[in-house]
C-alpha cells in the first residue's frame, strides 16, 4: 500500500456488507479540474436542494471556489477514493410497490392512466438552456460578470421533487408516510456516530454527519429512451475537492458526504430492455491522466433492480443515469451530509475501522482498465485470525484456445485470496507447430503484474489436439492434477470472473445442509472478448431446466434467467439462498475436494460432447449429491466459438474419423445405460429412476413431460413469467439496526 503526499492510496480497497453486492474501489479516484456542468449534478434529480439558493449565494461571494483554472498543482492535496456498495433486497419484496403506492395516495407520483399529475416538476428542458444560453450572451455582451455555475448546457427529461424537511419533521409523518419514514430512518440511523478510520498515519480520518441538513427527493425518469442525466458528481464545483489544501470543512459548511439511491421500480425489471443503470464510473490520478485514458476508462452500470439500495460518496464518486428503454424508472434519493474530519484536527477518542485493504495487502493485484461487473458479497469472518485459510484447486481443459491465460488472469485479479488457489490446465494444441504451443501455453505476459506463485501453484498436461476425444477425457486429466486442495472449481477455458468469487462460492456452499455432498452448478451469461463481460452483464442467477432431446438420443438443457426477488425454501429459517437443481454444468461445477474420491469425471468417454453433463447429473445423484445454483451470477462464458478452436478433424484421416466415431457410439450406450440404472460409475444413495422422475423426463420414450418443463421451480420464479403475484408473501424487510454496518463499509471510502 503506497502512501502518497500523506494519503493512502487504497486503489484495490475491498469493501464488505452482510446484505448485498461489496465493491472494490473502482480505481485511484481523480484530481481534476470541474467542468461548468459540476455544479449542477445529483444523482437521479435536480442539482438544486433544499438549501440551493444559500449555496449560489455563497459562491458568488466566493467564485474561487469554483474551481475552473485552477492549476494541477492546486490538486496535489486532494487524492479521493470513489467507491459504492449495492444492498439488494433491502427492504423486502412489498416494499417498494407499497412505497410507490404511498407516494402516489399523497399526490408525489402522478397516474398516467388517469391523467392525474403529482408534484414532481421537469428538471431541465430544452426551453430552459435556450434561456440560459441567451442570457450568458446578453450578460456577456454587456460586460458583466457570468458565474460559470450558471453555464448548464445540457438537457433533462426526469421529474423530480425535493421532500420538504420541514414535512419530515411533523409528528404526522410517521403516520402519513410509514414506509417513506422507514427508508429514511433506517439511512439516517446510519449517521448517529463518527465514523472512520485510523492508522499510523496522521492523515486518518473520520465522517462527522450533520442528520439536520439530510435532504430527500423523489425522481422520474419516463422509458422514452432518451431522457438521462449525463455525467456528473453530487457534490458539483466542490467534488472531489472536499479538503482543499488539507483544510477539512466546518460542521457549519457541511455538505453531502453519502448518496443513497433507492428504486421502485417494477418487480421484472430488465437490463437490457428496460435500461435505466447508473453508470459509475472509474477515476483517476489527475486531470491529464483523466482526459488521456477518458476513452478506455472503467465503469459499472448497476441495474435499477426493485429493492435495490445503492451507497456511494457524493464527492468523490462520478456518476450517469442512462435513459429507460420503455418503461418509467422511479427512485429515491437520500443525501447525508457532513465533513471528513483529519485526525490530526480531532479532539477525542480515535475510531479504528481495519479495512480489508489492510488484511491483503501482501496479495495485491493490480486489476487492469475492464469494464467489470459489481463485486459480489464477501461473507462475514471472511479472514481468519490464525492465518490458516482453505485451499481451491481450478481445473481448466483448454482446446487451442487463446482465451485460457485471459481466462486465468481474470481468475486470479477478482480473488479475494489469490494465494490460496493453484491451478492445473491440460493444453491440447499442435504440438508440431512451434509457433502455436508458445503461442497459447505461455502467459507470462498476463501473470507479470499479479502476485500470485506460479512455480508452485501452476500445473498443466501438454497433449497433441488429435489425440483429444472430448472434453470428459479431458476434465479426467485435469483432475488427476488435483494435489489435495480443499475445493475444486472445474471451469472452461474462456470466461471471466466477478470480484471476490472465491470467497462468495465458499461462503455459498458452507450455507449448504451438507457441504461436502453439494455441488455449486450453472450455465453462465455469456461475455464478449477483449473487454470481458461489458458494463451491462447480467449479474442474476440462471437455473438449468430440460429443454428438448438431440437426434443422438441426449437430452438438452438450457440455463434460465431467476427473479432477484423470488423466495426459495419451504418457510423453514435457513441461510441456505441457493437454487436446488437436478442439472449438472460441466464448464462451471464448485464443490468439495472429496467428491473427486467418489464421483470423478469417467475416463473412458470418448467423444462425447452431448451427453457429459446429463451423464454427471445421474452419477451424483446416486451418490447423494445436491446440486444448488447460486443465487447470483458468478462468472461469464464465452459461448460465441473461436475460431482459433478449429476441429481435429482431419478428411485425409478417414480411419481416425471412423474410430472416433465408434467411440462416441459407445460413449453414447453407456450413458443411456446410466439413466436406466444399469452403467457403471452409479452409487446405491438414490436411483436413476428416482431422477428421471423427479426431472420429469422419460428417457425411454425421449420426452420432457407435460408440466415439468421448469424442472420443479415455480414459473413465477424466472424473470419472463407474466405472473404478478408476490413471490414471496413473508416481509425479508431488511434490520433496521444493521443498516449501521453500511456506514462501516463506506467510511472505507474516506481513503
Amino acid at each position: 500500500m503506497e502512501t502518497i503526499n500523506g494519503w493512502t492510496d487504497k486503489t484495490d480497497l475491498l469493501l464488505s456488507h452482510p446484505f448485498g453486492i461489496t465493491s472494490p474501489s473502482t480505481g485511484i479516484s481523480s484530481s481534476r479540474r470541474s467542468s461548468p456542468d459540476d455544479n449542477v449534478a445529483v444523482a437521479d434529480g435536480s442539482h438544486d436542494d433544499e438549501d440551493s439558493h444559500q449555496q449560489q449565494q455563497q459562491q458568488q461571494q466566493h467564485p474561487q471556489n469554483n474551481c475552473n483554472g485552477c492549476s494541477d498543482s492546486d490538486y496535489r492535496h486532494n487524492k479521493h477514493h470513489g467507491g459504492y456498495d449495492i444492498i439488494d433486497h433491502a427492504f423486502g419484496y412489498t416494499f417498494p410497490s407499497g412505497l410507490r403506492k404511498e407516494l402516489q395516495s399523497n399526490g408525489w407520483i402522478g397516474d398516467d392512466v388517469q391523467g392525474v399529475r403529482g408534484k414532481l416538476s421537469q428538471a431541465r428542458t430544452k426551453m430552459d438552456v435556450d434561456m440560459d444560453k441567451f442570457l450568458n450572451s446578453f450578460l456577456g455582451s454587456n460586460d458583466f460578470v457570468v458565474q460559470s455555475s450558471s453555464k448548464r448546457d445540457h438537457i433533462r427529461g426526469d421529474e423530480s421533487a425535493f421532500f420538504p424537511r420541514e414535512e419530515r419533521l411533523k409528528d404526522d409523518f410517521p403516520t402519513r408516510y410509514p414506509l417513506f419514514d422507514q427508508l429514511v430512518r433506517s439511512i439516517e440511523r446510519t449517521a448517529m456516530d463518527r465514523l472512520g478510520t485510523t492508522t499510523a498515519s496522521s492523515s486518518s480520518k473520520y465522517f462527522e454527519f450533520d442528520r439536520s441538513k439530510t435532504s430527500v427527493q423523489i425522481a422520474r425518469y419516463p422509458g422514452d429512451g432518451q431522457a438521462g442525466y449525463p455525467r456528473h458528481c453530487d457534490r458539483g464545483a466542490a467534488c472531489l475537492n472536499e479538503e482543499e489544501h488539507g483544510q477539512a470543512p466546518t460542521l457549519a459548511s457541511a455538505e453531502r458526504l453519502l448518496t443513497f439511491v433507492y428504486y421502485l421500480t417494477p418487480c421484472d425489471w430488465d437490463a437490457e430492455l428496460d435500461g435505466g443503470a447508473l453508470r459509475v464510473y472509474s477515476s483517476y490520478n489527475n486531470r491529464r491522466e483523466h482526459e488521456k485514458m477518458n476513452e478506455t476508462e472503467s465503469y459499472f452500470d448497476i441495474t435499477p433492480f426493485a429493492d435495490r439500495l445503492v451507497v456511494f460518496r457524493s464527492d468523490c464518486v462520478e456518476h450517469e443515469v442512462m435513459a429507460s428503454l420503455r418503461r418509467e424508472r422511479i427512485a429515491v434519493t437520500v443525501w447525508l451530509y457532513g465533513r471528513v474530519v483529519r485526525l490530526d484536527e480531532s479532539v477525542g477518542e480515535e475510531v479504528v475501522m481495519p479495512s480489508y485493504s489492510e488484511k491483503t495487502k501482501s496479495t495485491t493485484i493490480h486489476t487492469s482498465n475492464l469494464h467489470l461487473p459489481p463485486p459480489l458479497p464477501l461473507p462475514e469472518n471472511t479472514y481468519d485470525n490464525d492465518g490458516n485459510r482453505e485451499t481451491m484447486f481450478i481445473a481448466i481443459p483448454s482446446y487451442r484456445d487463446d482465451e485460457t491465460w485471459p481466462t486465468i488472469r481474470s481468475l486470479l485479479q477478482t480473488a479475494v485470496l489469490p494465494e490460496r488457489i493453484s491451478i492445473g490446465v491440460v493444453w491440447q494444441v499442435d504440438t508440431s507447430s512451434r509457433e502455436e504451443v508458445q503461442f497459447l501455453t505461455d502467459g507470462e505476459e498476463y501473470l507479470n503484474d499479479i502476485s500470485w506463485n506460479s512455480y508452485t501453484n501452476f500445473r498443466s498436461l501438454t497433449m497433441d489436439f488429435r489425440q483429444a476425444t472430448g472434453p470428459c477425457y479431458a476434465r479426467y486429466l485435469t483432475q488427476s492434477l488435483h494435489r489435495g486442495e480443499t475445493y475444486v472449481l472445474q471451469i472452461d477455458s474462456h470466461m471471466r470472473f466477478r470480484p471476490n468469487w472465491d470467497e462468495y462460492l465458499i461462503s455459498q456452499l458452507k450455507k449448504c445442509s451438507n457441504t461436502v455432498k453439494a455441488v455449486l452448478t450453472s450455465y453462465p451469461p455469456n461475455y464478449n472478448p477483449p473487454d470481458g463481460p461489458g458494463a451491462n452483464a447480467e449479474t442474476r442467477a440462471t437455473v438449468l431446466v430440460p429443454w428438448k432431446f438431440g437426434s443422438e438420443g441426449m437430452l438438452r438443457q438450457k440455463g434460465r434467467l431467476i427473479h432477484p426477488n423470488y423466495h426459495f425454501g419451504d418457510g423453514k429459517q435457513t441461510s441456505n439462498d441457493n437454487i436446488p437443481c437436478l442439472l449438472y454444468a460441466g464448464g462451471f461445477n464448485f464443490f468439495h475436494s472429496s467428491l473427486l474420491d467418489v464421483c470423478p469425471y469417467d475416463h473412458q468417454l470418448h467423444g462425447l460432447f452431448f451427453g457429459e453433463e446429463i451423464s454427471m447429473a445421474v452419477r451424483l445423484y446416486t451418490h447423494g449429491y445436491d446440486l444448488y445454483a447460486p443465487p447470483q451470477t458468478v462468472c461469464y462464458h464465452r459461448w460465441e466459438r473461436n475460431l482459433l478452436r478449429r476441429s481435429n478433424n482431419d478428411e485425409s484421416d478417414l480411419a481416425r474419423k471412423q474410430c472416433q466415431a465408434l467411440q462416441r457410439q459407445a460413449s453414447l450406450d453407456i450413458v443411456r445405460a446410466q439413466l436406466r440404472g444399469e452403467g457403471r460409475g452409479l452409487g446405491s444413495l438414490r436411483f436413476a429412476e428416482q431422477f428421471a422422475q423427479e426431472l420429469g423426463v422419460d428417457f425411454e420414450e425421449l420426452a420432457v413431460t407435460s408440466g415439468c418443463e421448469n424442472a420443479n421451480v415455480a414459473s413465477e420464479a424466472f424473470v419472463d413469467s407474466t405472473n404478478d403475484r408476490p413471490y414471496n408473501t413473508t416481509s425479508s424487510a431488511m434490520d433496521m439496526a444493521n443498516m449501521s454496518e453500511v456506514m462501516k463499509l463506506v467510511s472505507g471510502f474516506i481513503g
